[in-house]
């Protein structure tokens, strides 16, 4: 099923809501501000933000990170970790993760709380839009193949106005990782 979500709605929203959360006014936060290094927001804040746009958009954003995925899905981390820093292949891997890394954002060498510290406006706006891009194959009500946003910025049946719920943002998250490993297994070996 199609995603009906503009990233540039989505932004807007993740702005509004931290906005709210660390008592700005929205016009202050740029798409490309960090939300930890720019914004100073803490980790109490990440979690209100998450459960905040999940709640708006309907979903459940990942809680599990995506290096910690790669550790359930591989054994350990070390295609993606060398003493504590993120390799070439960690830093590919947090491209094609949800948050959609952009190529100059990452750098190998850098300490995961580094990259957490440099996760912006947008990467979190961005989690949330690719999210729903595992919305189911058809409507579960009437089997209709297109999804619309209602009034309330909801994604619902184009057909029936059925609400759509994207697959959980863990489950892809390790299913990204998966695929990931899949088809850079001959290079990491």
């Amino acid at each position: 099923m199609n995603n009906p979500l503009e990233l540039e709605n989505v932004i807007a929203s993740t702005r509004e809501i931290l906005a709210q959360l660390l008592v700005m006014n929205a016009d202050d936060i740029d798409e490309n501000s960090s939300i930890v290094e720019d914004l100073s927001a803490d980790s109490l804040d990440i979690v209100d933000l998450s459960f905040q746009l999940g709640r708006q958009y309907g979903c459940t954003l990942p809680k599990t990170s995506v290096l910690d995925h790669a550790i359930t899905v591989c054994g350990d981390a070390s295609e993606f970790l060398a003493n504590g820093r993120i390799t070439e292949n960690g830093k590919a891997l947090l491209e094609q993760s949800l948050s959609a890394y952009s190529l100059d954002q990452l750098k190998s060498g850098m300490q995961p709380a580094q990259v957490f510290a440099a996760t912006t406006v947008r990467n979190w706006a961005q989690q949330c839009r690719n999210l729903f891009n595992y919305l189911p194959h058809s409507c579960p009500d009437c089997s209709a193949h297109h999804a619309v946003l209602n009034e309330r910025r909801q994604v619902v049946c184009g057909a029936c106005s059925a609400r759509l719920v994207p697959d959980d943002g863990d489950q892809v998250s390790r299913r990204l990782v998966e695929q990931f490993v899949a088809t850079h297994t001959k290079e990491m070996v």
